[in-house]
């Protein structure tokens, strides 16, 4: 059970920080307030929040992420809550935390090889990804 709640805090903890980019991105974008985002790491963060790296599909990346999070939030919530269907929900958190940390690692990849900077709340979603992967072995 104690998995299950790191799994949880976790899944929320990189809701926190997608949802902040996506707030950053489009809300004050909106506002008329372009304001750059902070990044502890002494490192400018929209050289790589806004490069040609920084969407899948025309879809943003931390679009992608708070999606990622929010499904496995839900998918951690079922495995408490609806028993009779563990065995399917810790299968797909298994599938889905292998997938987002390979992108993940493609994306660090990125950040290191060819854009040469580092966005900080993409490193931090990275982190989150990872120890999302080691937990949902352990779910």
């Amino acid at each position: 059970m104690a998995f299950l709640a790191s799994f949880l805090a976790l899944s929320v903890g990189g809701i926190i920080t997608s949802g902040y980019l996506v707030w950053k991105h489009y809300w004050k974008k909106s506002a008329g307030k372009k304001q750059p985002l902070v990044c502890p790491l002494n490192h400018d963060c929209g050289v790589v929040t806004e490069s040609r790296w920084s969407h899948l599909f025309y879809v943003r990346n931390e679009v992608l992420g708070l999606l990622f999070y929010v499904g496995m939030l839900v998918a951690g919530l079922g495995m408490a809550f609806l028993s009779d269907y563990a065995g399917l929900l810790r299968l797909a958190i298994r599938i889905s935390a292998s997938l987002g940390l390979l992108f993940s690692l493609f994306l660090v990849f990125v950040q290191a090889k060819i854009i040469k900077d580092y966005c900080f709340y993409c490193l931090i979603s990275a982190v989150i990804t990872l120890l999302l992967w080691v937990n949902g072995f352990f779910v």
